[in-house]
């Protein structure tokens, strides 16, 4: 075990690697085995599996300061939950979007959250005038943030409310 400083967040971490005779040693010359803490994102498993995945490789290029990687890979999950939710997907995601805040699946402010990671997703897949390459931490983050709040507020609250009801319910 090791102590080092983590190049992105400037803290100390902790690292589990095979064993070396030198201690001045790069990275790169040892195996590493783990890191303490992990940074290594986590969905609950009542998200649907293809929106997780999309959303953990958008928190992943996030911990790693791929900024732009980590916005488009949160409109992709957006994406992903509006086809679940069952908008047509022969609509762009701008409809889709509408659509499911016309039906009463998705309240007005989260429409407006995943509008907003449309526009700076979308940016990410057209390069030209795109204003992505400005995108910096705080706005990754905040595209982020709001990509797990639309997962709790669309799979996860759902689900414990109901399961809270059933165990009320079960208790009468």
């Amino acid at each position: 075990m090791s102590v080092w400083r983590c190049h992105h967040c400037d803290r100390g971490i902790f690292i589990k690697h095979s064993a070396t005779q030198y201690e001045h040693v790069a990275k790169d010359s040892i195996q590493v085995d783990t890191i303490f803490p992990s940074n290594e994102p986590n969905v609950d498993p009542l998200v649907p599996e293809g929106i997780a995945a999309d959303y953990i490789e958008a928190a992943k290029c996030f911990n790693i300061s791929a900024y732009k990687a980590s916005v488009v890979m949160a409109r992709r999950s957006i994406q992903k939950m509006c086809l679940n939710l069952g908008s047509d997907k022969r609509k762009k995601l701008w409809e889709q979007i509408a659509e499911l805040k016309a039906a009463g699946k998705l309240h007005p402010d989260l429409a407006d959250m995943a509008t907003e990671i449309r526009f700076l997703g979308n940016d990410g897949a057209h390069p030209e005038n795109d204003g992505l390459d400005e995108i910096e931490e705080d706005a990754a983050k905040e595209i982020l943030d709001f990509t797990s709040e639309l997962l709790d507020d669309l799979y996860i609250r759902p689900e414990k409310i109901k399961a809270m009801k059933k165990r009320r319910e079960s208790k009468s």
